[in-house]
């Protein structure tokens, strides 16, 4: 048949037809990004195909993204060669895919996705919702059918005191919109009740969701990298705070 006959070979359709398979694919619902049917997928932090934008202006390329994440850690006044060497070389990789990995097994499927000892909290939820889990926590009134998960803290520097009674694992995304509306808008006051006080720890874990947010690896790994300069926090709030620039 002659393709410019088939109205499937169409622009329109065609596109109408690329629509409908990333919107099966992905959820925007209550502030988070779900990721369809990660199971057996657990490769996915390192694949660089599918460039769906998040944002009205277009995906830098990957080469511009790396410069950004490099121009990021001269801000900090890192020791510039170090950090290079360790984002070119890729020896940061193995360990964001075992936090990827991790996080699938405990079901996480889209960022943010917060552990708070072991109960879930999904999306860039307000801060409300997390002062009522934290303060049932805190005074042990947390129901008894609550429902809790066994999830690993990994192996990312802790904010917080390493005694303190509460745990929040965060499950994040460095690319994502709602990670960066969490950080914006829920962290600081999180921060600012509960962790400065002593009350709350938290801990960082990777999951890219690489098919969609393509820099999100490469800025899991430039972290990591800054983090063996002991700037592993600031660097995190430097990519969250220029994430519009960066990506």
């Amino acid at each position: 048949m002659n393709k410019n006959l088939n109205p499937l070979y169409s622009t329109p359709v065609a596109l109408l037809l690329g629509s409908v398979i990333i919107s099966g694919a992905i959820l925007i619902n209550g502030g988070y990004i779900k990721f369809g049917n990660l199971t057996g997928t657990t490769k996915t932090s390192t694949q660089t195909s599918g460039t769906a934008p998040t944002g009205e202006q277009a995906q830098k390329t990957e080469a511009d993204i790396i410069n950004g994440l490099k121009d990021t850690a001269k801000k900090l006044g890192l020791n510039q060669a170090t950090f290079d060497s360790c984002l070119d070389s890729g020896s940061k990789t193995s360990l964001v895919q075992s936090d990827f990995d991790d996080g699938t097994e405990v079901g996480v499927d889209g960022t943010p996705k917060f552990f708070i000892n072991g109960r879930v909290l999904s999306g860039a939820v307000p801060f409300a919702q997390f002062k009522t889990v934290i303060d049932e926590e805190l005074n042990g009134s947390a129901p008894s059918t609550t429902k809790r998960e066994t999830v690993s803290a990994g192996n990312l520097p802790i904010m917080g005191n390493q005694n303190a009674k509460v745990t929040i694992i965060e499950f994040s995304d460095y690319q994502c919109p709602f990670c960066a509306r969490h950080f914006t808008q829920t962290e600081s006051q999180i921060k600012k009740e509960y962790v400065d006080t002593g009350k709350v720890k938290v801990y960082y874990r990777d999951f890219p969701l690489s098919a969609i947010h393509p820099g999100a690896q490469k800025a899991a790994e430039a972290a990591r990298c800054a983090g063996d300069q002991n700037k592993y926090w600031e660097y995190h709030d430097l990519v969250f705070q220029n994430q519009t620039t960066i990506f």
